[in-house]
């Protein structure tokens, strides 16, 4: 017959072997959720990739609204392109001959230099090639000419600052000194 003391052990290994496969089962069952939560994210991070992707698409697509709406396009980047060189030229235009120069002077002034290179080492050529083609003239020619007949006159002053001249006061400190 068995004793007390060989009945604990069998019924510790009995135990032993039982947490040892509640412990498997936990662990499997673990690994399962674990597994299907990794899937979960998967699904819900490429749905919502796609999703960002068709909206950037769209975004950036801006030819298929150039063809539905060409005058609204055409006039806003004219528009952008107008608003940029008047403010680019004006700050072109006021860092001549001025003595203190500010970072941003600096920079129209780089920026300026670095889009005439472009324009004079790119766009010119083709647009000229186009223009030549289509009308008949050198733009080239044509713009050299408007520049060299563009001599800077001197200011005129208006009617207001000659009649304010003329009726200003003698100083009365030359008839005190008599």
């Amino acid at each position: 017959m068995s004793t007390a003391a060989e009945r604990t052990k069998t019924d510790e290994t009995d135990l032993d072997s039982l947490t040892k496969k509640e412990l498997q089962q936990e662990m499997a069952k673990t690994r399962e959720s674990v597994s299907e939560t990794v899937d979960e994210i998967k699904q819900t991070v490429s749905r919502q990739y796609e999703a960002a992707k068709d909206t950037v698409a769209g975004v950036l697509d801006y030819r298929n609204e150039f063809q539905k709406e060409p005058l609204v396009w055409s006039l806003g980047a004219l528009s952008a392109g107008f608003a940029l060189g008047y403010t680019m030229g004006y700050a072109h235009k006021e860092t001549k001959g001025g003595k203190n120069k500010s970072e941003l002077m600096a920079f129209t002034n780089s920026l300026v230099d670095e889009l005439s290179s472009v324009g004079s080492t790119f766009v010119m050529p083709t647009l000229n090639a186009r223009i030549s083609e289509m009308f008949g003239f050198n733009f080239s020619d044509v713009l050299d000419t408007i520049g060299k007949s563009k001599k800077t006159a001197p200011k005129r002053k208006t009617a207001k600052k000659l009649t304010a001249k003329k009726s200003k006061p003698v100083k009365k400190s030359a008839a005190k000194k008599k």
